[in-house]
């Protein structure tokens, strides 16, 4: 089952042998065709994925939980064996080609960034975002060949003074299913605070490096390199950016691939997650709105065409990495 989230409500999906169609039990009418439209459109994006996948005889996987109850060192080994497969994948589109390169290249990051500093000093800054799980995922694909796994990952998260519901519960569900042991530092005025918080507390004070997901597209991303020391009066920690040269397209173009689960904000238009008093849906994505202008649709995330509008919905600039990128 696939649920399909708009402003009047939502529907569901239904996988009827190969293929997803509308429940059978669902009647459109008048204000609603325009969501009726909208659900059609996103059949037809998980049912090319389906083609996709079947053609290269490749599981699909899409939203659906898998993988919520796995041990650790299973989990890796997994996701481990899903990104191999992918690096080998003959892809059909440029873009996918593109996005095998950024992995390989991500995986070398971490690679050495593994090299340098042991798991105990390794930390993940981790918000629940769409950049954060393509980092995690690559993270957690390159732990399969770890001799000595911790029960859970060290990992940070600081949130938006003003957080969305949907992504709290994502980052709680992603967290179990992916073992982070996600400190929680809420510093709405000081993210320098929050750091330094959870560097000197039990749970961090072994850190010394801290994997992030921000991208040169982020705010405060154009002079990062791979590898960046604090300075300027931060806590001292290495920032580590594997993911700092992904388009957002190569981002969705990845997730949607291997049918990695995400928050379901992004399938109603979201492109860039803060808080709820700065992030609406992107309105390039609008496609339909009903009476008095209350009933407004969107296309998801990934229909977005214009890349460098990805925060045209963000009524004050930030990133799906949260405080990632204020680092």
């Amino acid at each position: 089952m696939h649920v399909i989230h708009g402003e009047r409500g939502s529907l569901r999906a239904d996988l009827n042998g190969d293929y997803f169609t509308l429940s059978s039990n669902h009647s459109v009418n008048g204000s609603d065709r325009s969501f009726h439209r909208l659900a059609m459109t996103e059949i037809d994006d998980l049912n090319s994925l389906i083609d996709a996948k079947t053609k290269d005889q490749v599981p699909l996987s899409i939203s659906n939980g898998s993988n919520a109850s796995l041990p650790l060192r299973t989990l890796c080994a997994d996701l481990h064996a899903q990104v191999e497969a992918f690096l080998q994948e003959n892809v059909e589109t440029e873009v996918l080609r593109r996005v095998q390169k950024q992995c390989r290249h991500s995986l070398g990051i971490i690679q050495e960034a593994l090299s340098r500093y042991p798991l105990p000093h390794l930390s993940l800054s981790y918000n629940g975002g769409k950049d954060c799980l393509v980092l995690l995922i690559l993270y957690l694909s390159l732990l399969s060949g770890s001799s000595s796994l911790p029960p859970s990952l060290p990992s940070i998260l600081i949130p938006s003074p003003h957080p969305f519901p949907e992504v709290d519960a994502f980052i709680a569900s992603s967290a179990a299913k992916y073992h982070l042991s996600l400190s929680r530092y809420a510093h709405p005025s000081s993210m320098r605070a929050a750091f330094a918080e959870y560097l000197a507390s039990p749970d961090g004070r072994a850190v010394e490096a801290i994997l992030v997901g921000t991208r040169r597209t982020d705010p405060h991303g154009g002079e990062l390199t791979d590898f960046d020391k604090t300075d300027h009066g931060w806590p001292d920690f290495m920032r580590v950016h594997p993911v700092l040269e992904w388009r957002y397209g190569d981002v969705w173009a990845f997730l949607r691939h291997l049918g990695v689960e995400f928050c379901g904000l992004y399938e109603r238009g979201y492109t860039s997650l803060g808080g709820t008093r700065d992030t609406r849906p992107n309105p390039l994505l609008r496609i339909a709105e009903g009476n008095g202008g209350n009933g407004e649709m969107y296309k998801p995330a990934w229909r977005l065409e214009e890349e460098d509008q990805e925060r045209a919905g963000r009524e004050v600039e930030g990133g799906d990495g949260g405080v990632q990128e204020e680092i």
